[in-house]
Formats: structure tokens, sequence, C-alpha cells
């Protein structure tokens, strides 16, 4: 630890705690909580940190995924626009004939008289 006053093997008992007067004890409490605040700060700062670089890491990833699956999305659109383009061609191609033709009309005929 920082301060020799934490060392266990230094401290053998409590005599010198009961020798220090109030006003020492309670400065030697306050430093004591002052250097489990800072060590609990660092440890608080640390995991912090470990968080935001893992959050940064994830970030980048589910960029880099986004992009491959709008790569993806962009590849299989132009693969059905021309799917459509190809099946789209031979359909007008093939009605371009019929309508050289005459169009076959139904004629009415007299088989009965009324």
């Amino acid at each position: 630890h920082e301060a020799g006053f934490l060392d266990p093997i230094r401290r053998r008992g409590r005599k010198r705690d009961s020798t220090l007067d109030p006003v020492e004890k309670a400065a030697l409490q306050r430093q004591k909580r002052m250097i489990k605040n800072r060590e609990s700060a660092a440890r608080s700062r640390e995991r912090k940190q470990a968080y935001t670089s893992e959050l940064e890491s994830l970030v980048a990833k589910l960029g880099e995924e986004n992009a491959q699956l709008l790569r993806h999305q962009e590849e299989c659109n132009k693969k059905r626009l021309k799917q459509l383009g190809e099946s789209l061609i031979p359909v007008t191609e093939q009605r371009k004939p019929e309508l050289r033709k005459p169009p076959r009309m139904l004629r009415r005929t007299c088989s009965m008289e009324w």
C-alpha cells in the first residue's frame, strides 16, 4: 500500500491508535478513506475505458456488417432488375407478331330464324 500505516507487519496491535489524539485519528481515517476512494475511482475509470473500447469495437463491427449487407442488397437488386428485363423482352417480342396478324373476330351467323 501507499502508506506505512496500512502495512500489517508494522502494526502489531492497537497501541499506536490509542496513543493518537482524536484529531490525528480523524486525519488518519480521512487519509485512509481518500486512498480507498482514489483506488475505487481508478478501478471505475478502468471499467469505463474497457466498456467504451468494447462499444467502439462493436460499432466498427456493426458498421462493416451493415456496409456488407448494403452491398449484397445492391447486388440482389441488380440481378433482379436484369432478370425482369430479360423476362419482359421475350414477352414483348412474342406479342409483336400477334399485332401484325389481323385480330381474330367472332362472327355472328344466323342459324335459326325467329
